[in-house]
Formats: C-alpha cells, structure tokens, sequence
C-alpha cells in the first residue's frame, strides 16, 4: 500500500483521475504530495509484468507516467523518433508543463532520418520553429504528426535531452524508463527498447516497479534511478557518455539498417576513438566537447603563464590564507576560471568535495554551469528545479552520491536567494564530507539575510567580486569580509585593460535639462538640504532616500537625451550597426520603451534584454544567440546586464543612465571589454550622455554645482583609463570646464 497517504487519498485522487481520463490538463497544476498521490493513484493498477504487445504498455504505465511526472528519464540500447507519436498524450503534457527536460541515454547507432533530426538539433531553436512550425509551440497533434521536426525542434530548445552511451567492451543494453515526483518513483524495466516495435510489436517484456508498492521494488527503482545518474555523469569506467553537442561534432552517430545491428566490436571502435580525443586537425567544438575525463584543470587553459598568470597568483593567495578569503578581480578577468582551478586544488587535497555555487541571476548561473562542465564535472543547476522540495530531493541525491563513494566531487549552483533560505542550508548540514561556498558577485550577499545568519558550518570559502567593498554600507561589507576573509589578492580594470581586456574609447555627450526639469531640481535640491537631518548611523531614511532618488531620476531620464541619441545615431551608418547596447534608467520605463520606439522608426533591429526576458532561460538563449550572429544590431537594457549575460561581441555601448554607484561602472565597462577575436574586436567605444543644468558653465548656482558634481565623479572615473581621454573630442576638456564651475 501507499504509506504515505491515507487510503481515502488515494480513493478520492483514483475517483478523480478516472472522471478525468481524457483531460490531461486537469493533472498540470498539480505539484509536491498531490503530484505523488497521482503518481500513485495512476500507476498503482499498473501490472507487475507486462508481456508485450498484447499488453497496453504505453495506455496503462508510459502515457500516465509522462502526464504527472516532475522528473522522466529513459536509457535504452536503441531509439526511434517514432515512438514520440505513439506517446504524445502524455509526452506533450509532460514537456508542456515541466522546467525538468526529458533526458535519454541512447546508444550512438540510429536510423539515418533520425540521426538527421538529432543533427538538426544542435541548431537555433528559433530557425527550426520557422522553418517547421512557423511557431515554437509543442501540442500531441504536432508529436503525432511531425515526429523528426519536433525532435530537432525540442533538443534545440532543450526540452529533450539526450547522451550517447559508448561501450568498452559490450553492447549498451539497458532498456529503463523512470518517472519520479517529489517522493516517489516509478520505473519500468526489461527487454523494451524505446522504438515504435519496442513498445508496440515485438515480443517483449517488462516489470513495473513502484517505490511505494514494497521493500524490493524501492530498492530497484532507485538502483536504476542511480544507474542512469551514474551515466549521465560520465562516471562509469566501462562506458563512456557525452552529450549531442560532441557526438554530432566529433561524428560519433553512425546509421544502420534494420538488417544489420551494431556489434560489440563496432562499439569498442567508437569508444576508443572517443577517448583518444578530437582529431587534432578538426577545431574543438565549444562547451562540453572540450570536457576532460574526470575533474581536471583542462588542458586549453593558461592559467600560471601569459595574459591569464594572474588567475594562478589568485590561486595560491587564496590556498596560502587557509583556502578562505576575497578574490578582487576585473570582469572580464577570469573570475570563474579562478574559482574552479581553485576548487580543483582544495579537491586534490581534501578528496570528497561539495562545492556550492551562489550566483545572482538565472543567466550568470547559466554561465557558471557551462564553465563548471569544462572541468569535466556536470554542476546541478538547482535554480532550475521547482522549489524546496524537489531541491531537498536532488540534494540527498548528491549526499548520497558523495557518502557511497559513487563520486568524488559534486558541484551545486544556486541563487543567492536559495543560498539565504533556512530550508537550504538544513539541508546542507547534512552533508558530512567538506564544503566549499564560492560566492559570485559576493557584495550582493551584504543583505541581512545573509550576514544576519551565515552559514558558519561551511568551512571553504571564497568571495568572487570585482568591487567587494558595498558603498554607502560599511558594516555590510564588514560582515562579508569577516565571514569570507579579506581580500587576499586584487587584479583591478586597470591591470586587466591592455592584458586581458581591451581598450576603450570615452565620448561624453552633454544633455542640458530643460525649464521645467531644472525647477524640479531646484525644489527636490531645496527638500533635501531641509531634511539633511534625517539620517541615522550615516544612512538616510525613508523620506529622505526617496528624496535622493526622485532627483536622481530626474538626471538619469533628462528629456533630451532620447533627442541626443537620435541625433548620433543619424551620424552612423545604421546598415553596418552591429554590437551594439543601449542601457537605460532602471528607474522609469518610459526610458526603455522611448528608446525601442526610437530604434524602431529608424529600422534598427533590436531587442530589449530586461530582467523580464532573462527569467526564461530559452528566450535569452535565443536572443543572444542572434545578437552574437549580427542578426540583431542592438540590445536594449537596463541594469540586468551589469552582473549577468556575457557578451563579448559587445563593442559599442551609449550609456543614458548611470547611478551613483562605482561598482557599476567598473562592472559596466568590464563587461563592455571582454576580448572577442570572433569580431576581430580591437576596442570598445564608451557613449556617455551627461546631464547639465540649464545655465551655461559659466555661470552656476549652488543648485547646479551639486549637479555637476554629482556627475563629474563619474566622467573622471571613466576618463582616468581611456585612451582618448586628452586627444581632441575626448572628454578631458568638458571635465576642466565642470571642474572649475564647480570651484567658481
């Protein structure tokens, strides 16, 4: 019986589900312990045995497995596309509703039209829905009618996920299908391979265990749920498993016909010349094909030597103060890299290693997981599951894992929001072998929920941030580095331009606020020295922040500096603008949508990249896929992109809007000169629009001088590592005529 649940549960979710049998959609909202009565409540009738095809395999166990799973998974000896038709009805609800994607392990031997569709894969997802669908969505009727489009349609799009299993000394045959919820885990195992013949026409059977169901069948199904993680983690040393990507790349598919099957020998062929590596003479394919077996410092990296030495000199600083401390480096600089080969050397000491990651934003944990899996790990994304329980499940996944032996090092990559939550760092406790917190962008974590109560447990610790120190917030920034340790080794913009940064260009461009603005700045100026009292330990309260802020919007959204850009960008050749971003105020979006309007009368392909678009890992997948071709000419943005999405091809950037924050400026630019030899980048160019006041320099009040000063600091900053900032145009000339408005 299910222990779980009371028996009038499960009567009343069986009486339910049966009312519902055609209406799939009723199942979609359902999540944590509904999601396992379900489970239960469809799959508890299934058979034990299955002989095949007089019995209905897909009707009775695969189809309701897929409509109210959080999690399916399949390695099978061979695959066919055309077995999707057969499961669209659940197939369709599972992809539709899940952020999990549907992940196979399959054998590299496929029908040739298949092996085309997987091939088409590896493409654009955006150039594949039009070429087939003119539309991105996925339905049954399109699983059932278009099987090989939808294939290359949802590997592209990474709804389905699959690795290729290559043999030692053997043939792959495992034939397995798991399907899990929160709790509870169903798998389906026996001679069935995932093909139309296998579920529907050969003589085959299979055995249905259920996690709930007694002692043995628990035991199975997770032993082939840590089966098939064991090989999707390449950590078995008989078989070796890469993803599509390399398999494509390295042309590891082969096609077969029907008549002829692989044999041992044609598997042992592929795994020896895996192994052996790229052919030397064909250029690496990007991402995980450049993956080395087993946690390792990939060869490609010059990390003690050249424009990088400084990432090994960061290394030993940080090992020399106890494996703790503050890493001060330049975006652009190698941050990542650094943490990792550091990790690798903690790793080669301790043994048994759990390395957490906390990041910001989706995008920036995106990255972090491709650059973690060139070190021949695969990170958990947790910021990719569906909250605190299907985290607590995947993390006694990889307690387990690292207590049995089966894995010698597991790396987490979480938010820094998960990373402050009480359910997460419980669950961590737990884990009995060393912990090594890498905190990205660690002046982030200067928020009371973290220095109120950090994680004292975690005994490795490494802060990652171009401008540790929080201004305007001493004792946040006390408090990280009292946890983290102090900065144990700095690699400023200044050391990284010209090393592994490119140089830049400044021009500033002056926007002069109108009457009515310069009024409001007179009277926001006014209230504000009135209530300068109203501060409390160096900090302003409410009124007097918001105060502060109101006339800071009113520089940062100066009407004519829409006038201005439009004006500069008549002076370009729009046909050749390429690379190009426009970041605006974060503060009104008036600004944002001003700019999108502007660019699109002039017929400029753009697209804005708000923290709205980077919620969905997909689309911005898509939309920097067509910037970084030149398809898009500009990007369009706020403050999303300072701590996030890496550009490099990024060469010009007009600034509309900065804060008075310097970590801001130092991120914006290192994100502006990260190398890109793709391009032939050489330099980047900096457009700065300043607000003035109305009045000419020459002749100011003391309203206008606190302008100016305002936004002098940042134009000196800017200037101080140009490289036209005392040739004619630069800004060195407009500084000198603040400067000395400003002392009038």
């Amino acid at each position: 019986g299910y222990a779980r649940a009371s028996r009038e549960d499960l009567d009343s979710w069986r009486g339910q589900v049966r009312t519902q049998a055609d209406d799939r959609k009723a199942l979609q909202n359902v999540n944590g312990r509904e999601r396992d009565l379900a489970l239960v409540s469809l799959l508890d009738p299934a058979k034990p045995l299955y002989l095949l095809p007089r019995d209905d395999l897909s009707g009775e166990v695969l189809i309701p497995g897929f409509s109210v799973a959080s999690e399916a998974r399949c390695m099978v000896g061979f695959f066919s596309s055309a077995v999707l038709a057969d499961l669209a009805p659940g197939l369709a609800t599972y992809i539709g509703r899940e952020s999990e994607s549907l992940r196979l392990i399959i054998s590299p031997f496929l029908s040739a039209r298949d092996q085309e569709a997987l091939e088409a894969g590896t493409r654009d997802p955006a150039e594949i829905a039009t070429e087939f669908f003119g539309t991105n969505l996925i339905g049954v009727d399109a699983l059932q009618q278009h099987t090989l489009k939808c294939l290359s349609y949802l590997l592209a799009v990474e709804r389905i996920e699959i690795r290729i299993a290559l043999m030692k000394d053997g043939l792959f045959h495992p034939k397995v299908w798991l399907f899990d919820t929160t709790s509870e885990r169903v798998a389906a195992h026996g001679s069935s391979n995932m093909t139309r013949s296998g579920i529907k026409k050969n003589k085959e059977q299979v055995t249905v265990s259920k996690s709930w169901a007694d002692p043995t069948q628990h035991y199975i199904a997770d032993k082939l749920s840590d089966e098939f993680e064991r090989l999707w983690l390449d950590r078995d040393e008989d078989c070796l498993v890469i993803d599509m990507p390399r398999a494509v790349a390295e042309g590891i598919l082969r096609a077969y016909p029907t008549s002829d099957p692989p044999t041992e020998k044609d598997f042992q062929a592929l795994f020896e010349r895996v192994r052996a590596g790229p052919n030397p003479t064909t250029p690496p394919a990007e991402g995980p094909a450049k993956c080395v077996a087993g946690f390792a410092i990939p060869g490609f990296l010059k990390w003690n030597e050249g424009p990088f030495a400084h990432q090994g000199e960061a290394v030993r600083a940080w090992i020399a103060n106890g494996f703790r401390g503050t890493l001060e480096m330049a975006t652009g600089s190698g941050k990542t890299i650094t943490a990792m080969i550091g990790a690798y050397e903690l790793h080669k000491q301790q043994g048994s290693l759990c390395v957490v990651i906390a990041a910001p934003y989706i995008p920036l944990i995106d990255q972090w997981c491709d650059e973690v899996a060139q070190f021949g790990v695969t990170p958990w994304n947790l910021s990719s599951l569906g909250g605190a329980q299907e985290r607590n499940r995947v993390m006694q996944q990889i307690q387990r894992r690292l207590r049995l032996g089966l894995s010698p090092i597991e790396v987490m990559v979480v938010s820094h929001d998960t990373l402050c939550t009480t359910e997460f760092i419980i669950g961590l406790k737990k884990f009995e072998c060393p912990l090594l917190l890498v905190a990205d962008e660690a002046h982030n974590l200067g928020r009371s929920a973290f220095i109120t109560s950090p994680p004292e447990f975690i005994q490795y610790r490494l802060a990652l941030s171009a401008t540790p120190v929080r201004q305007y917030d001493q004792e946040g920034s006390d408090a990280l580095f009292a946890y983290f340790g102090d900065v144990v080794f700095q690699f400023t913009l200044a050391d990284a331009i010209g090393v592994c940064l490119v140089e830049y260009d400044y021009f500033v461009h002056p926007v002069h606020l109108n009457a009515t603005e310069m009024d409001e700045w007179r009277e926001l100026t006014g209230k504000i020295r009135q209530s300068a009292w109203r501060t409390s330990k160096g900090k302003p309260d409410d009124y007097l922040s918001k105060l502060l802020r109101d006339r800071r919007v009113l520089l940062e959204t100066a009407e004519g500096k829409i006038h201005e850009l439009s004006k500069l960008l008549d002076k370009l050749d729009l046909r050749a603008l390429r690379y190009t971003l426009i970041y605006t105020t974060d503060k009104r979006p008036q600004q944002l949508d001003a700019v999108n309007e502007l660019l699109n009368a002039k017929g400029v392909l753009f697209h804005q990249l708000t923290s709205e678009e980077t919620a969905d890992r997909r689309l911005t997948k898509a939309i920097l896929g067509t910037f970084k071709r030149g398809e898009i000419q500009v990007l369009t943005a706020k403050r999303v992109l300072d701590e996030c999405v890496n550009i490099p091809e990024i060469e010009t950037a007009f600034i509309l809007a900065s804060t008075t924050v310097e970590r801001q400026w130092i991120q914006r630019r290192g994100r502006l000169l990260r190398m890109c030899s793709e391009i032939g980048k050489t330099h980047s160019e900096i457009h700065d629009f300043i607000a003035l006041p109305a009045l000419s320099l020459g002749d100011v009040d003391d309203d206008s001088r606190t302008m100016l000063k305002s936004e002098l600091r940042r134009m000196q900053e800017f200037a101080r590592l140009a490289r036209n900032a005392g040739s004619a145009g630069g800004p060195l000339s407009l500084i000198h005529q603040m400067v000395t408005a400003t002392l009038m």
